[in-house]
């Protein structure tokens, strides 16, 4: 048997759910295919959880009790799945559970998402997947806002934000053509330029570029430089396309895209793309030392190379040096 858990109830009364505490559930009181959804885990099934739960409940440890949704077809799971198919591995054919009616899809998806992160659940997802499962079903599809989500996850708003613009971005790109798998930096940084008919009116060009991106292996650091340009064509009305193609052939007729994309590792990059690809390492560093508050000692150090670099800009800035006759 399965057990009463405080944490549960805690859970479930925050959501703002009634339930009931119920012995003797059997599976065929389950809806078809109980196991067929789980918006909770990247995996409907986890094999090491549920042989975790086994083995835990084997040796005396009961394992909290999962809630089942009333429905008119059964008892539908909205969280404890891999603890249901642990008692299966034992032979149990009943159980305890929670069960509680839910009107709302939505409320029933928040249950699913939030409840295996909140509860600590066995082998659970990291945060950053949780978040964006969370935005995808709630916010995107769920109409839910960014600040509501933030909130129910314990999250920083501005990670809500991002992530929701990121999956978003993300998915319109690849709705016109463009490969998956592009880094979360890159679509954020053409998201940042990017027009909102762009992708309507120059479909192609736009796809075609962020493939070219995708084979050249370009990071954010070094592709920055070529998104701004590459968005920075003029939207003159009926030639938006032929403007975007024009700079795609542009893009494609630089020195070190052409060394990209026939497939070597370029072995010098264009002096100003170089220089600006460290600085912007170093700010990203310096903003997650930030974020994080992390204690880095001996700072003077780190303004006497400031100091270096600043010095090494304005010599720049002068050109180079005209040799004495």
């Amino acid at each position: 048997m399965s057990v009463r858990d405080e944490r549960t109830e805690q859970f479930l009364t925050r959501m703002g759910l009634v339930w009931k505490y119920v012995n003797d559930v059997t599976y065929l009181q389950l809806v078809p295919n109980w196991d067929g959804i789980n918006l909770g885990r990247s995996k409907v099934k986890v094999e090491e959880a549920a042989m975790e739960y086994a083995a835990r409940e084997e040796a005396g440890s009961m394992p909290p009790a999962p809630v089942l949704r009333e429905t008119s077809d059964g008892f539908d799971p909205l969280d404890g799945i891999q603890r249901l198919l642990a008692k299966q591995l034992l032979s149990c054919t009943r159980f305890s559970a929670y069960i509680v009616t839910v009107e709302s899809e939505l409320l029933a998806k928040e249950i699913r998402i939030f409840a295996n992160s909140a509860l600590n659940g066995c082998h659970g997802e990291s945060s950053q997947w949780t978040r964006r499962q969370a935005i995808q079903h709630l916010v995107i599809e769920g109409g839910m806002s960014c600040e509501e989500v933030a909130r129910k996850g314990g999250w920083k708003l501005a990670d809500v934000e991002d992530d929701r613009l990121y999956l978003d971005t993300d998915f319109k790109l690849r709705c016109i053509g463009a490969p998956e798998g592009l880094s979360k930096s890159l679509v954020l940084n053409i998201a940042e330029v990017m027009r909102p008919d762009d992708l309507k009116q120059a479909a192609k060009p736009i796809a075609e570029f962020c493939a070219d991106l995708k084979r050249g292996h370009f990071t954010n650091g070094d592709a920055k430089p070529y998104v701004q340009a590459f968005f920075s064509v003029p939207r003159t009305k009926g030639k938006v396309h032929d403007h975007f193609a024009e700079a795609l052939d542009d893009f494609r007729k630089q020195p070190d895209v052409k060394t990209r994309m026939e497939g070597r590792v370029s072995s010098r990059r264009n002096p100003d793309i170089q220089l600006r690809a460290s600085m912007k390492s170093v700010l990203t560093t310096i903003d997650r030392l930030v974020a994080t508050e992390e204690e880095i000692r001996y700072l003077d150090e780190f303004f006497h190379l400031a100091n270096q670099i600043k010095s090494g800009l304005t010599k720049l800035a002068r050109g180079p040096a005209v040799a004495k006759k």
